[in-house]
């Protein structure tokens, strides 16, 4: 009785501890010892495997892919007969990947991402417009996808496409000059580009299952506790490990649903699937000197003032514009309203960013009201509203 209790107690401390070396070696991970939560801010991050999914790294080496792991530029994926994967794009966005599928990422930047999908089906889960789009290669094609969307894309043994948009703009072709809008499913060859309607109501088990994926992401959002997460955050950026300047939100890494979920910058912002997020950044009430723009030394408040990063935006001497503001419609993006938000019913300054008091009811075509120039950062406070549905 004795040894296999003993037995059963390795094997349990062995297991541990293989789940600790995986996530320690994680170099995106930017929490520190007794966090509760880690942090991330970069894409690459695997959310979750299911079934036979295979990676080829770019440093030659190769095996099966395991959620937790980080994937870096050039690192081919390919799915099995039952396999699945969910991957983490630029925080708030979602590449999965169905079986018989293969993709590697040619970049990661915030302005520009970009995926080979060179077989197989994916769907796209993506907060993008025209200053932060998602380019996507294919064999024959290429697709961009430059507004906040559902995007599912089949490649064909012959390297032909189809591209259905269940919500969004994309742009196809050598050039991206025909637009598919939200409905429409584009098929794609060498011959050129024929766009139709389609029956967004008709799905198949995987789409099914990308958007049970979403509401079940949602969920993990909501769960996230106010003060454990208060101390990782301020932690994480302590040590130069975001900052609001560089990103829409963050990954948050929730160890109740061992996964990562999105904590958005922007308030009242809703998922591309339309579900709105209980958890944002200004729920936790951070100190001032996190609301400033990232500098390249010194101190603020008596901590460092964000990691040193290239700022999105004006450049110049004008004012550092963050993305998030961006994409609200501030600043210098062209089409930021299409960021899914609740209609405002006016404008509080928090931190130096303009935040919208939001109402209670879902809109179904969000109303914004673009926000005045970014001001001298002050002390953000918080808007107590009504939980938000999902």
């Amino acid at each position: 009785m004795r040894n296999k209790l003993g037995l059963g107690l390795s094997v349990g401390m062995l297991s541990l501890i293989c789940a600790i070396c995986v996530i320690a070696q994680d170099s995106r991970l930017t929490g520190v010892t007794g966090d509760k939560y880690l942090i991330s801010a970069k894409a690459g991050g695997v959310n979750l495997v299911s079934g036979t999914v295979t990676v080829a790294r770019n440093d030659g080496t190769a095996g099966r892919l395991v959620a937790g792991e980080s994937l870096d530029i050039g690192d081919r994926v390919t799915t099995g007969d039952d396999g699945r994967a969910e991957v983490l794009l630029n925080p708030g966005s979602y590449l999965r990947v169905n079986s018989n599928s293969a993709f590697k990422f040619i970049s990661t930047d915030l302005e520009d991402l970009k995926v080979d999908l060179s077989a197989g089906t994916a769907i796209f889960e993506v907060i993008a417009d025209d200053d932060f789009r998602v380019s996507v290669r294919m064999p024959k094609q290429r697709v961009v996808l430059n507004r906040t969307g559902v995007y599912r894309i089949d490649v064909t043994a012959e390297g032909n496409a189809r591209l259905a948009v269940f919500k969004g703009d994309a742009f196809v072709g050598p050039n991206a000059q025909t637009k598919v809008e939200s409905g429409r499913v584009a098929l794609l060859t060498t011959n050129g580009t024929s766009v139709s309607k389609f029956d967004r109501d008709v799905k198949d088990p995987f789409d099914v299952w990308s958007k049970a994926r979403g509401k079940d992401l949602m969920k993990a959002n909501a769960q996230l506790q106010q003060k454990a997460l208060r101390n990782s955050l301020l932690n994480s950026f302590d040590r130069r490990g975001w900052d609001m300047y560089n990103s829409f939100g963050l990954w948050i890494f929730n160890p109740m649903h061992s996964g990562w979920c999105f904590l958005p910058f922007g308030d009242g912002w809703y998922s591309p699937y339309g579900w709105g997020y209980n958890s944002d950044i200004w729920w936790f009430n951070l100190p001032r000197y996190v609301y400033r723009p990232p500098t390249s030394g010194g101190t603020a408040g008596g901590s460092t003032a964000g990691p040193i990063t290239r700022p999105v935006g004006p450049s110049g001497g004008r004012t550092k514009v963050p993305a998030f503001i961006q994409m609200q419609g501030g600043g210098s993006s062209s089409s930021g309203a299409d960021v899914n938000r609740r209609s405002g019913d006016g404008l509080i300054n928090n931190g130096g960013f303009n935040r919208g008091v939001v109402r209670p009811s879902k809109q179904d075509t969000p109303i914004y009201t673009p926000p005045a120039p970014v001001m001298a950062p002050s002390m953000p406070v918080k808007v107590d509203t009504v939980k938000r549905p999902g």
